[in-house]
């Protein structure tokens, strides 16, 4: 390391003694520039590709790292042994050099020895301290080096050349030295013309030589300026200082009176309000109170209720809080306007806080997260600390910070925060100022007053804010497009902002054009960009800033088309015990790429779904792909056996079905949780089944093919959950082509019952015939075990059948007597559920009531809540049509408790369906009204239409 120096304050240059080394190619050079701008702390490998090839960089990046890395050693080593220069660390690379070997931290060291000179009043020192600090840069820093990394520091390193110069031509002014000054002065401020600081120093320094005319111009320009750049007025320093030329202040003369920033690094005392003393004993504006806060969106929509507490809890803080700083947290996924609310809500209470706002953003979406103590720096500099003032160190700089701030009343916007130990460095020290945090992690070991989750906005907002970027009329003009381009774009304001600012720049364009173009699911990410802003770009972010594991469970999880994802699910997908999904999950969902559920439960938004799916299209090969949904499929599987084993525990269907390579089912205690369990994953179960069914270039495989059909005859004992027949249908007769080409003789007949009780069920009633025959024609163990349900089936066909009753009387209670033969209780109470229906419809309602005694027997055998509740409903239309109504009422209110008291639905709509009916045939029509009623509005939400056809039928006749 000796001898060793490295320039970036103009080319990237590096010398060992007096030697110039070779630093390579431009990629080399941003390689050393990024490691070297480190100083010393480690850059890990992916960090280093994206500072040198950006957010999409090519495969070939990390091979070339390496090679640059290779190739830097061999320039800046001395010796063959191990690395001492350029060494490896913990999966990247660090550069270790001496204090002054980086001629920005000597610039650093020269800045800090004149803020010293300058605090014991040596001023003199201090202004050459400064000039040779300036003397350092060669032209524009990093000139050559390309990168995002490079362009971010060489827009910092001129911005602090920039402060040593006006901080050197500050001093100059306090020696005298207008004269010398007055030149580059009105050099540097015609080149930033806004910057307010050199403006005044121009306007002193002009005055002090008798030019107070070109002092009052350079005024004139600045305001003219200022209104047409930005449309705001001059600051109150300069618009002071403006005021003070007027009148021809005599103070303004001294070299001591200055509308500069304090020269001490230590804050006056009282409230600090940057205000000094002028002639007469009247206050003048010393140093600007900051008003960082970035404009506030002019079209912000909705969020009414999210607007009105974060403000109410920056204002009013949480009782107790005594001493303590107020701390509001904004949270939510990428996109979803955390940062307009922030905005919108410090604007709104902006005047409680005299002390000023400041504002950070800290970058944490992504790996490159803002250092806390460099933001430390920025807001001391904003409160009137001189740049060489501020400590290097961290301890003291905090505590600088926090003497700074204490006492005062300001508004802090900390946007885009990473985490709470980059949050924490920034807190003030005491009470009377508020912070406004702003991240996609909810930082929950923050201690916040009050919590914000930002979710997408609800459906009449997200139109709102359509209408107001485009325009209300062009949207009144096109309801149905305007529904379908909020609808693809999740309500997520970004991609509902960038859709608007799409069309409102294209007059010409219909909303259904760009409704049509965002309807294809795989172009739709890249439809969702406009100039700067991009959703898929603001994920990426995200997405890049996960290790290995969290990646891959974010792509792989997105694969089977389900509303949420269960830790069961995931646990099947990534191999892996349950707690440890659910560990990764609540990982993703910290970092706003999930949103969490019910206990164990997570989902993607829409655009994060189809984010990630393009993602496992780029990373993932095909088997893998397909491994997921089998292995979600499987997952289903195991939930379907559990599921029939604590609902109808003698079943042996379960035992048909289980496989050993199936994973571990949900703990689920009774038959209530297992119906319950059911109802929740029907959809999902279904939707993984359809992919794999209908995967346009890849056809069912023997293992998908048993899985699959197991998982739909397991579902037959469910059939009053008013289940998609024509799906099922659908289903199994595909399933039934794949077994029967594998040769899978149990997933052929457990397919042949399932579309024929689904045939049966939609009134095909032939098919159904033809396909329970195909089944009972089918040798083999799956026959045997199915015959009493295929019996079933034949009865089911035959009730519905013309002159068919007795024929299904015959085949029930064939089908009663194997079913109670094998101990298959639940079947049989099926069968005499039939031959109650049966025996009713053939008016014999004395054996019905004997059929559904026997029903309720059965389901006391079964040991299923859910079974016995249809037999006392099954009771109850017995008694009904025997005339005795009171007997029938209590049988369905011991119905209605029992499904009260397990969960069930759709049974509770039915029995109260009964209630109505019996009431209005025993005259009894006040009574029966409240009963249509309840059913009406149950079976519409379940969306049983023939029961809401009965039940109208019945608040009609009443």
């Amino acid at each position: 390391m000796g001898g060793l120096r490295i320039a970036v304050l103009g080319p990237l240059r590096a010398w060992r003694g007096q030697r110039e080394l070779e630093t390579g190619s431009a990629q080399q050079r941003a390689v050393l520039a990024a490691l070297a701008l480190r100083r010393g702390r480690v850059a890990s490998s992916a960090e280093l590709v994206q500072d040198v090839w950006g957010a999409h960089p090519p495969a070939s990046a990390p091979a070339a790292l390496r090679n640059h890395v290779s190739r830097l050693r061999t320039a800046l080593e001395t010796g063959s042994g191990a690395p001492e220069v350029l060494v490896s660390r913990a999966g990247g690379y660090a550069l270790r050099l001496n204090a002054r070997a980086l001629d920005v931290a000597e610039a650093e060291e020269l800045g800090a020895e004149a803020a010293a000179a300058r605090a014991r009043g040596d001023l003199a020192s201090a202004t050459r301290l400064l000039s040779r600090a300036e003397g350092l840069w060669d032209g524009a820093p990093l000139t050559g080096v390309p990168g995002e990394y490079a362009e971010r520091h060489r827009d910092r390193l001129s911005e602090y050349r920039l402060v040593l110069t006006e901080t050197r031509l500050e001093l100059e002014l306090h020696l005298g030295l207008h004269a010398r000054a007055v030149t580059e002065l009105t050099a540097l401020a015609d080149e930033h013309p806004l910057r307010e600081g050199l403006r005044a120093l121009q306007m002193v320094a002009l005055y002090r030589c008798g030019r107070q005319g070109e002092a009052l111009a350079a005024f004139a320009a600045a305001r003219r300026l200022l209104a047409e750049e930005l449309g705001v007025d001059p600051g109150p320093a300069l618009a002071g200082l403006h005021q003070r030329i007027l009148e021809a202040d005599p103070a303004l003369s001294a070299p001591s009176s200055l509308p500069s920033p304090p020269a001490a690094a230590s804050p006056p005392a009282g409230e600090r309000t940057g205000e000094q003393a002028g002639s007469g004993g009247q206050t003048r504006p010393a140093w600007p109170r900051p008003a960082q806060l970035p404009p506030d969106t002019p079209d912000f929509t909705g969020r009414e209720e999210e607007v009105a507490g974060v403000s109410a809890a920056l204002v009013g803080g949480a009782p107790g809080r005594g001493t303590a700083p107020v701390v509001c947290m904004i949270h939510g996924m990428g996109g979803v306007g955390k940062t307009a609310l922030a905005v919108h809500a410090a604007h709104a209470v902006r005047d409680r806080f005299p002390g000023g706002q400041l504002y950070a953003d800290l970058r944490g979406a992504g790996r490159e997260a803002v250092d806390p103590y460099d933001v430390q720096e920025l807001f001391l500099r904003a409160l009137g600390v001189a740049p060489g003032s501020v400590p290097r160190d961290r301890d003291e700089r905090t505590a600088l910070y926090r003497s700074w701030l204490a006492d005062r009343r300001l508004l802090l916007l900390l946007d885009n925060a990473a985490d709470t130990r980059q949050v924490e460095a920034l807190l003030p020290g005491t009470s009377g100022s508020a912070v406004l945090v702003t991240s996609r992690n909810p930082l929950i070991f923050l201690p916040a007053a009050g919590r914000t989750v930002l979710e997408p906005l609800s459906e009449r907002d997200a139109r709102s804010l359509l209408e107001r970027i485009v325009g209300a009329d062009r949207c009144r003009r096109e309801p149905q497009a305007t529904q379908d381009l909020v609808h693809a774009c999740g309500m997520l304001p970004l991609a509902v902002r960038i859709v608007g600012t799409r069309l409102a720049a294209r007059p010409r364009w219909s909303l259904s054009f760009v409704a049509s173009r965002l309807g294809d699911p795989g172009q739709r990410l890249s439809e969702l960009e406009s100039g700067d802003l991009a959703v898929e770009h603001v994920f990426r972010l995200g997405y890049s800033a996960l290790d290995a594991d969290q990646a891959r469970t974010f792509r792989l999880l997105a694969i089977p088309e389900i509303t949420d994802v269960s830790s069961a699910v995931a646990a099947a997908v990534l191999q892996c015990e349950p707690r440890a999904a659910e560990a990764v999950l609540d990982d993703l969902a910290h970092v706003g790429l999930l949103e969490p559920g019910d206990p164990g439960r997570y989902r993607y938004h829409d655009l994060l779904r189809l984010f990630a799916r393009h993602r496992t299209l780029e990373s993932d090969d095909p088997e893998v792909r397909r491994e997921a949904l089998s292995r979600t499929a499987g997952c289903h599987l195991s939930g379907m056996v559990a599921a029939l084993r604590a609902e109808w525990p003698h079943s042996r269907l379960p035992a048909a079905a289980e496989r050993q390579d199936l994973p571990g089912g949900p703990v689920l205690p009774d038959a209530s949780h297992a119906q319950q369990w059911v109802i929740n994953e029907l959809g999902a179960m279904l939707a993984v089944a359809g992919q794999i069914i209908d995967h346009p270039h890849r056809p069912v495989g023997a293992q998908d093919t048993r899985t699959l059909a197991s998982l739909l005859v397991l579902l037959m004992p469910y059939t009053d959950l008013c289940l998609p027949w024509n799906v099922l249908e659908g289903q199994a007769r595909m399933l039934l082509d794949a077994a029967s080409r594998h040769g899978e003789s149990t997933a052929e007949v457990f397919c042949c019952v399932v579309a024929a009780i689904a045939c049966a069920r939609t009134g095909r009633h032939e098919e159904a015939r033809e396909l329970a025959l195909r089944a009972l024609e089918t040798p083999g163990p799956p026959q045997q075990l199915l015959a009493h349900r295929l019996v079933h089936v034949m009865g089911m066909v035959a009730a519905v059948r013309p002159g068919g009753l007795e024929e299904a009387i015959t085949h029930f209670r064939r089908g009663q007597a194997m079913s109670r033969r094998i101990g298959e209780f639940g079947v049989a109470a099926q069968c005499e559920f039939g031959l109650v229906r049966a025996y009713l419809a053939d008016d014999r309602p004395q054996e019905a009531l004997e059929a559904a005694r026997d029903a309720l027997a059965s389901c006391l055998e079964a040991e299923s809540p859910a079974c016995a509740a249809l037999a006392r409903r099954a009771l109850g239309e017995a008694l009904a049509a025997l005339g005795r109504h009171g007997e029938a009422m209590a049988e369905y209110h011991e119905a209605l408790e029992l499904c009260e008291a397990g969960g069930m639905r759709t049974q509770h709509a039915h029995t109260l369906l009964s209630c109505a009916s019996a009431l209005t045939d025993a005259g009894r029509l006040e009574e029966a009204r409240p009963f249509a009623r309840q059913a009406l509005a149950a079976l519409a939400e379940l969306g049983d239409g023939a029961g809401e056809q009965r039940a109208r039928a019945i608040l009609d006749h009443t």
